[in-house]
């Protein structure tokens, strides 16, 4: 009787540990995932103002999942559009075309044959996608893909889950950063950049004082006589026109702020052909003259004067070569204004 007694007790206590082992090692588990979250917060904070976040983010999923390839979508109104750069390629085109078709909802994906058409460095055979949302907002999707197939379990996409909402509130301070860096740095009436982001920018250039480039003072002639004339509305208008032109007229990696009142500055990188600085110039010199100013029952044209100097195998600080310009401009002006002097 008593060594059935003991049989039934040692039975049960049995029981009772592997219960109890098995409670432990879920809660291990769980400490694992809240202690690897916790890292994973810290991390993404850390980068939070880093123009390369979204890269960094998606090289960090990569190492925790141990997969071949991350992507990380935003969501603009009804499109997506890679976080990680600005173009889209054929291969995120038929990642974005999968997270449509499974309905913006989280999934996994096995295949013997390659799921995308277009992977151009591996064929992936298992992948794992999960939305990012933001007080029930979607805002992002995730993808992660490996070559293996029947990689990625339930447990990665729960896992991947709780992440995703460390990245939704990355991707919402980012953007939020951003435009308040945006709004500090640019001019609020033309939209252009301000004169202290134009400073900031060109000093962090360490060669600066080595490097060749161009660089334009334009001047609007006579611009207080059309404020005191058609009134400041008119005005404004006539400076946001000139700025439109200016940033039309010049490419992407020019520099272009307001430098005063009716003033601004241009800074043509690798830009130091003498002849087609000058043409360059003068074509802008003349959309702006030719260039009908409409507001209420006004119309008219403005004019400026823009004085060039081409920095060429010299040692210039910015602003010896400013001053040069400025100098360029004034003789421009004492010349009959709505001119282009350039440096000999």
């Amino acid at each position: 009787m008593y060594s059935e007694e003991f049989e039934k007790y040692q039975q049960f206590t049995e029981l009772t540990i592997r219960n109890l082992s098995q409670q432990i090692t879920m809660l291990e588990k769980k400490l694992d995932i809240f202690s690897n979250l916790l890292e994973i917060s810290i991390y993404i904070n850390q980068y939070l103002k880093d123009p390369n976040l979204f890269s960094l983010i998606n090289d960090m999923l990569i190492g925790v999942f141990g997969a071949k390839q991350s992507a990380i979508y935003i969501k603009y109104e009804d499109a997506y559009q890679s976080a990680a750069q600005k173009t889209l390629e054929a291969a995120d085109q038929d990642q974005i075309k999968l997270i449509l078709e499974k309905k913006e909802e989280s999934f996994i994906i096995n295949s013997d044959n390659a799921i995308f058409a277009n992977q151009r460095d591996i064929d992936v055979h298992s992948c794992m996608g999960v939305p990012v949302k933001v007080d029930n907002r979607l805002i992002a999707f995730i993808l992660i893909q490996h070559q293996e197939k029947n990689y990625f379990t339930r447990e990665h996409v729960l896992f991947l889950s709780l992440i995703g909402n460390h990245i939704g509130v990355a991707i919402e301070n980012n953007f939020l950063y951003k435009q308040i860096m945006e709004h500090a740095n640019k001019d609020g009436l033309t939209e252009l950049f301000n004169k202290r982001y134009f400073f900031d920018t060109l000093h962090d250039i360490s060669n600066i004082e080595e490097l060749d480039y161009s660089l334009v003072i334009v001047d609007l002639d006579r611009f207080k006589q059309i404020n005191d004339r058609y009134g400041h509305m008119t005005g404004d208008l006539a400076l946001k026109t000139v700025a439109q032109i200016l940033k039309k007229t010049t490419r992407s990696n020019d520099i272009i702020a307001r430098y005063g009142g009716d003033e601004f500055i241009i800074f043509l990188v690798n830009f130091i052909d003498k002849e087609k600085v000058y043409k360059r110039v003068e074509a802008i010199r003349e959309e702006i003259e030719n260039t009908v100013i409409e507001y209420d029952s006004n119309r008219l044209s403005v004019t400026a004067s823009f004085g060039i100097y081409i920095k060429h195998q010299e040692r210039l600080t910015l602003e010896e070569v400013i001053g040069r310009a400025d100098a360029n401009m004034y003789q421009g002006k004492l010349g009959g204004r709505n001119r282009v002097v350039i440096n000999d």
